[in-house]
C-alpha cells in the first residue's frame, strides 16, 4: 500500500512540476504565458491560479450540462 501511495505521489509531484514549467508546451506558447504573467506582475504561482480562476469562470457562464440519467 505505502508502495502506490508513494507511486501517486511521485506521479503528482511530477504533474504539478512540469506544468509549473511548462514542459512539453510550445516554445511559442510558453512564451506568450511568461510575457501575459509579467505584464501581469504575478508570480508563476499566482499566474497559475489566476488562469484556473479565469477558467472556472468561464465554465460558469456556460449554460448548465443536462444530466445523463
Amino acid at each position: 500500500m505505502a508502495e502506490a501511495e508513494g507511486r501517486a505521489t511521485s506521479s503528482l509531484a511530477r504533474v504539478i512540476i512540469e506544468n509549473f514549467f511548462y514542459v512539453g508546451l510550445p516554445p511559442q506558447m510558453r512564451m506568450a504565458l511568461e510575457e501575459d504573467e509579467k505584464r501581469l506582475g504575478l508570480n508563476r504561482r499566482d499566474y497559475i491560479n489566476h488562469l484556473l480562476f479565469e477558467r472556472m469562470r468561464a465554465i460558469e457562464k456556460r449554460a448548465p450540462v443536462k444530466s445523463r440519467k
